[in-house]
């Protein structure tokens, strides 16, 4: 037997051993060990710290988040651009709650309905209204963003004017507070939402008419699945997960700015897509989105820590993100 029949033996063994979104997964995490081996060898003494790791863990939980909620509608075929805008907004709703003396965890469950009404709007102008997602959902990032600065007149409101200052401390810990040995509790509520939404898609019912709907539209519909309803059901998801993400950067910052998470969206889409999420839809995982979102706190981290320009930073994340695109674009023609 020749190397190549070898080679090509092992390749196919490989494709049915493992599904598309667990390979995407498998290059993405050796590309993310590649890239800590590299700063390591590069930084060791400034890179290879505890407080280090933990500093990416919380530059990641941001567009994480935002990712997991992007990652729903980037399988089900869609795409959000009113994420940040939704965060904004929701940070703004939660502290302007807080100030008015309602109880925090009103003012939780209040703003992460806020977060679900925007995915229903985002959903309703998509499903209903037959706009496409990507103007459909640029046109509601200036409704959102717009709101935002209505309510607040365009200034920041900080949470020291809060008139409770136990309700102040409290509030802080969601995405300040920290554990003994210094873990960010935004860190585990990362970890834990993303563990419920992964197991959300790749277990339930409704995760299955995601993918189906983003693999095959018109078949997803000749089969019975209610296509409107589960692409809908992916808007909510990221909303209600923009109104998290909005409600986390509050709290730690102390303050809810109406330009805050502006462009945080093309970045989470840019974590998922990198992590291996298909743009096209039909195929990724919140595995996918949590390796691309390490691999650019990482890429970003080690790129600081060596004095690299943001400048410089941004044309390498660009030319990645263009690369993996290019690459699945090539994988779906010889698929098909």
């Amino acid at each position: 037997m020749s190397e190549n029949t070898k080679m090509v033996k092992s390749k196919e063994a490989f494709s049915l051993r493992f599904g598309p979104s667990t390979r995407k997964a498998i290059f993405s995490g050796i590309a993310l060990i590649l890239l800590l081996v590299m700063f390591s060898v590069m930084q060791p003494s400034k890179f290879l710290t505890s407080s280090n790791f933990i500093n990416i863990l919380q530059q990641v939980v941001t567009y994480s988040i935002l990712g997991y909620g992007l990652t729903f509608c980037l399988v089900s075929g869609g795409t959000d651009l009113s994420a940040g805008a939704s965060m904004a907004l929701s940070g703004i709703i939660v502290t302007s709650l807080l100030i008015a003396g309602v109880p925090l965890w009103l003012c939780i469950v209040l703003a992460l309905l806020f977060g679900i009404f925007m995915g229903i709007l985002n959903g309703f102008t998509i499903e209903v209204l037959g706009v496409v997602p990507f103007i459909a959902t640029l046109g509601t990032q200036w409704v959102f963003r717009g709101l935002a600065n209505v309510l607040v007149d365009g200034k920041p409101i900080y949470t020291n004017t809060i008139p409770d200052k136990g309700i102040q401390e409290a509030f802080y810990i969601i995405g300040g507070g920290r554990l003994p040995g210094g873990l960010p509790y935004s860190v585990i509520i990362t970890v834990v939402y993303g563990i419920i939404l992964a197991f959300m898609l790749s277990k339930t019912k409704i995760g299955r008419q995601i993918y189906a709907c983003g693999s095959n539209l018109e078949a997803a519909k000749l089969s019975g699945i209610n296509a409107v309803g589960t692409r809908m059901f992916a808007y909510c998801v990221s909303g209600f997960s923009a109104a998290i993400a909005g409600i986390i950067v509050t709290s730690r910052i102390s303050s809810a700015q109406p330009m805050a998470g502006q462009g945080l969206e093309l970045e989470a889409i840019a974590a998922a897509v990198i992590g291996g999420v298909s743009n096209s839809g039909g195929q990724g995982a919140i595995v996918n989105t949590i390796i691309g979102a390490l691999i650019m706190g990482v890429l970003r981290n080690g790129l600081n820590i060596s004095q690299v320009s943001s400048f410089w930073q941004q044309i390498i994340i660009g030319i990645i993100l263009v690369a993996v695109i290019a690459l699945d674009v090539r994988r779906n023609r010889k698929s098909r």
